[in-house]
């Protein structure tokens, strides 16, 4: 597991506020990590800990800046109720979507649950009215991913958003260099 320090685990927050001013860690989500490692989505994930526990999981901007898509974490993260159960978790900082994503929709990396790249890719095509969805979705997508994406949204027929989703994804593929003729280069 990513090994990322939370104020109070091993270290109190002024031990932490110290090692970051010293240069031994950097912040990094709601944590710290080793200023000298890599931020993976393993470790990116991880810093979401305290935020996502075991029963919620990343969705939207939140997934897209694990899998690294944008550079910073959003400032308003977006979650989703897991399979369990589980409360609205009281913080000013949350999105909260109470439907329950699908297991087949998540993977686990550095401890906590996100959304796969392409069900992240769905989340961001129906919210791309909003221009940091758009631009995360145009640096997650892939034309592998991007035909994962469209075959979700062809087999979940009553998705919220779902046409927007269709649109914009069309939209991506008819822009991508690669698909054009020779002779429109």
């Amino acid at each position: 597991m990513a090994l990322v320090h939370f104020a109070h685990d091993l270290l109190s927050p002024a031990e932490l506020s110290a090692a970051r001013l010293d240069g031994e860690l950097v912040a990094i989500g709601d944590g710290y990590t080793a200023a000298d490692g890599l931020e993976t989505a393993a470790v990116r994930a991880a810093s979401l800990r305290p935020i996502l526990g075991t029963r919620l999981v990343a969705i939207g901007l939140s997934a897209a800046w694990v899998h690294g898509a944008r550079g910073l974490p959003p400032a308003v993260h977006h979650i989703q109720r897991g399979a369990d159960g589980v409360s609205r978790p009281v913080r000013h900082d949350i999105r909260f979507r109470d439907t329950p994503i699908a297991e087949a929709d998540t993977v686990v990396l550095g401890g906590v649950r996100v959304a796969t790249p392409a069900r992240t890719l769905v989340e961001l095509a129906r919210e791309s009215a909003d221009p940091a969805a758009a631009r995360a979705a145009r640096r997650l997508t892939t034309p592998v991913l991007s035909e994962e994406a469209t075959a979700w949204l062809r087999a979940h027929l009553r998705f919220p958003g779902r046409q927007r989703a269709l649109a914009f994804l069309a939209d991506m593929a008819s822009d991508d260099p690669a698909s054009q003729d020779d002779v429109t280069r």
